[in-house]
């Protein structure tokens, strides 16, 4: 399902996903790529330092870094659910936020 918003000045379109988000379930731990394409800058740099700090603690040859880096795994998994689950609708809100309306009067933002 998606959604069509119009800038209320320049009259563009713009139409968005609504729901889940397979881009920004896989995609989240690349780097954050599918986040910032959103434009959910904040989001997608918090994933990048998370992943450098990953990265780092992969190939440090300590018991304590193996058990950071499983748990860092599992944050990062439940990251890319929340991601998966939120992305979208986390980008519809900041294009509304930026004064954007639904192109359709008759839906509203809930």
């Amino acid at each position: 399902m998606t959604i069509a918003l119009r800038h209320p000045q320049t009259g563009e379109i713009k139409v968005l996903p609504e729901g889940w988000s397979w881009g920004c379930f896989f995609g989240c731990l690349i780097l954050g790529a599918p986040l910032f394409r959103r434009g959910l800058q904040v989001w997608g740099a918090a994933m990048v330092a998370f992943n450098i700090v990953l990265a780092v603690v992969q190939f440090v040859p300590t018991e304590r870094a193996a058990t950071l880096y499983t748990w860092m795994s599992l944050i990062g998994a439940a990251a890319a659910v929340f991601f998966g689950l939120r992305a979208n609708e986390m980008a519809i809100d900041r294009y509304k936020d930026l004064g954007w309306l639904p192109a359709d009067p008759s839906r509203s933002f809930g």
